[in-house]
């Protein structure tokens, strides 16, 4: 009689495990589908929100709420040791911009892509202590090199011809920017 009882259990716990097995399969295609129509819905309520003005204030740490086809700009209190990153859409292009403090307080700007290896996706720096270190070529460059050094395998400077500073605010011309599209081109920062 027990061996009865056992093979019918055996039996339940066979059809409850084929049934949740066929619900997960249902599930999370289901989830995986909510979460990417979530994702393709956050991207165009960010592209079309944008500013109504002329200029949009560039939010700290790349958001899509920084890009913008007129100009750049940046609050100087956001800027720190630690980097900051500002994004602009040159014409579907996105245009990084890196902001720091050197260890003097001065701000520093650069483009985020390296001058000799620039065209290359993996042209950008990243932060890693006081140094900047090219992603193509592994060049390191001190946070108070940037936005000094012109030419070589260093971040494009972002000079004062390039921009205005103005009640704490700084505003990188979308001329300047536009010049760099081709270097960003094929970036793969993401």
């Amino acid at each position: 009689m027990s061996g009865k009882k056992t093979n019918k259990n055996n039996t339940n716990k066979n059809n409850t495990n084929s049934a949740n097995k066929n619900n997960t399969n249902l599930v999370l295609p289901l989830i995986a589908g909510v979460v990417v129509v979530a994702a393709v819905a956050a991207v165009a309520v960010s592209r079309l929100g944008g500013s109504s003005g002329k200029e949009q204030t560039a939010s700290n740490a790349s958001s899509s709420d920084a890009l913008t086809n007129e100009a750049v700009v940046i609050d100087t209190g956001e800027i720190g040791e630690t980097a900051s990153y500002y994004d602009y859409d040159a014409d579907g292009t996105t245009v990084e911009v890196l902001a720091v403090t050197a260890s003097d307080g001065s701000v520093r700007l650069a483009l985020n892509t390296c001058q000799v290896c620039q065209g290359s996706p993996y042209a950008y720096f990243v932060q890693e202590g006081d140094s900047f270190i090219c992603q193509n070529c592994g060049n390191a460059f001190s946070r108070d090199d940037i936005g000094l050094e012109a030419g070589g395998c260093n971040p494009v400077p972002v000079t004062e011809d390039n921009y205005e500073e103005s009640d704490g605010l700084i505003t990188i011309s979308s001329d300047f920017l536009d010049e760099y599209k081709d270097s960003f081109a094929n970036w793969k920062n993401a």
